[in-house]
């Protein structure tokens, strides 16, 4: 019953988001009247996450002990279900889409994965102890982060703070929220210069950098070669679309960072 309730509201969450962003254009003014339904849905995961998990993970284990090729079945089931249902579907997106990027990312997924054992067998290919090391770590590192977040109540108090900056922001020629750089970038500052940034916020950002440092640390090259490797199969209009959507993210990831390294908060 427990389960059946965290799902309904879970279900009844997202239908309300879909019905919430149903335009074209989704504003400021938009993402701050929603804060209140994912602050509902944060809280709702603090408190019960854990527990559907652990829930989750017991019906798997009897699953287990009652058919020593649960696993196997599963995975051919899926494998089944994806032929039947998505595969055809899945063909016919990458051609009616091809040359463009995602039309291309298709299409090379389609022709490298062709069964469950292929991607096994990907997956076995690139997970050296290594990486299986630093997931694991990352994994118990994400683990005590969210602990943390739940324990502290940060769910509430950066929800209070992302209503007030996303009503200042909303109007004055920032009428976009996929837009940051410009005039949402100056009326995000000047709301940083009467309130400070929440610590819950900080101590998440400040992770996140030290994760990514380390990644780019430990795994440029590899990154660089799966980068050269994808390039290489798409399209001169894929490829140019890829690098005009790299060249924006990097543009109005500038601008945020430039906003965030001028108002970062004292916290202990």
């Amino acid at each position: 019953k427990q389960w059946y309730q965290r799902r309904v509201a879970i279900t009844a969450g997202g239908l309300q988001a879909a019905s919430h962003y149903d335009s074209d254009v989704v504003n400021y003014g938009q993402l701050a009247s929603d804060v209140s339904n994912m602050e509902e849905l944060g809280n709702l995961a603090c408190a019960q996450a854990r527990g559907c998990f652990l829930q989750v993970s017991a019906a798997m284990e009897a699953c287990k002990a009652a058919n020593a090729d649960f696993v196997q079945d599963t995975i051919d089931a899926a494998e089944s279900a994806y032929k039947e249902n998505f595969e055809d579907k899945a063909a016919a997106f990458a051609k009616s889409s091809k040359g463009s990027l995602l039309g291309d990312l298709a299409s090379m997924a389609l022709d490298r994965f062709s069964s469950a054992d292929d991607i096994q067998d990907f997956i076995e290919e690139h997970l050296t102890e290594g990486v299986k090391s630093d997931a694991s770590a990352a994994a118990e590192e994400a683990q005590a982060l969210a602990k943390g977040w739940c324990d502290d109540g940060c769910t509430s108090s950066t929800a209070r703070f992302l209503e007030g900056i996303f009503g200042h922001m909303n109007g004055g020629g920032c009428d976009d929220a996929s837009e940051f750089c410009g005039e949402c970038q100056s009326r995000a500052a000047s709301y940083f210069a009467r309130n400070q940034l929440p610590c819950c916020i900080e101590k998440v950002v400040r992770r996140g950098i030290v994760a990514y440092d380390y990644v780019i640390a430990n795994y440029s090259e590899a990154l660089e070669s799966y980068g050269a490797a994808v390039g290489s199969g798409l399209s001169a209009s894929g490829l140019a679309e890829a690098k005009a959507i790299r060249d924006r993210v990097v543009e109005e990831f500038g601008c945020v960072s430039a906003v965030y390294s001028a108002n970062r908060p004292e916290c202990a």
